[in-house]
């Protein structure tokens, strides 16, 4: 087959990243024949080998590569909101929420596979990037992802993405994650910026006091109203 009928058949398929039984069904020939092949092209340039039997085209989108290794997995945290303009800090490595545990892997930057329980893994849109489709969680998920690991992304990031929510979807979002601390750091921070959904998540609620930012140690100062101890000055 000709290099340039190759190509366009890979594009056309907007799938991403390839695999060789992928390749071997595209171009309509056998495991051997399509492995010879795809070597040769790797060899020339054709083709980048992201890891061990998987290959993409050299101008795919990283956000593109980092989505399809694993199924499903979408982008969120800082790497999310940065996807949304919605932070100046540039992430350090691609974070991909998934629901099976991968090491971290290195193409073009370091891609971190941060594992969520199945039924935590929602509210993420396919968007059409150059070399295929890359999944990205909403805004409302990826501040509902934050909440819920505040160990891959500043509190203070979260804050300033308020301003660019629905505040029902952030709520319903944030009922769905099943996470009490969650639904504390959301009612908070939501009340610094003048919303208060007390109400709604009251009865969710205990009455156990929870630290804002588990990554740093307590500070001695409690809010009464979310139970939250509020160990980073917001």
């Amino acid at each position: 087959m000709k290099e340039r009928e190759f190509i366009n058949i890979i594009k056309d398929s907007g799938k991403g990243v390839f695999t060789i039984s992928d390749i071997s069904r595209l171009i309509e020939k056998d495991r051997k024949y399509s492995t010879l092949y795809v070597g040769r092209l790797h060899k020339r340039g054709v083709l980048s080998r992201v890891e061990r039997g998987k290959y993409v085209l050299p101008d795919t989108d990283i956000a593109v590569v980092a989505t399809n290794l694993v199924t499903p997995s979408y982008l969120s945290f800082l790497s999310g909101l940065y996807y949304y303009h919605l932070t100046a800090q540039i992430p350090s490595s691609l974070q991909v929420v998934t629901t099976r545990s991968k090491r971290r892997i290195l193409y073009e930057q370091e891609i971190d596979f941060i594992k969520f329980d199945k039924k935590r893994v929602f509210g993420y849109n396919r968007v059409k990037l150059s070399g295929g489709y890359a999944f990205i969680g909403e805004i409302e998920k990826i501040i509902v992802d934050i909440l819920f690991m505040p160990r891959c992304c500043p509190l203070g990031e979260v804050l300033d993405a308020l301003d660019n929510i629905n505040i029902e979807k952030v709520v319903d979002y944030g009922l769905k994650m099943k996470s009490i601390v969650t639904l504390k750091r959301l009612g908070y921070l939501l009340e610094l910026k003048g919303f208060d959904v007390h109400d709604k998540l009251e009865r969710h609620l205990n009455k156990r006091y929870d630290l804002l930012n588990p990554s740093l140690p307590p500070s001695g100062r409690r809010d009464r109203k979310w139970m939250l101890e509020l160990n980073e000055d917001l």
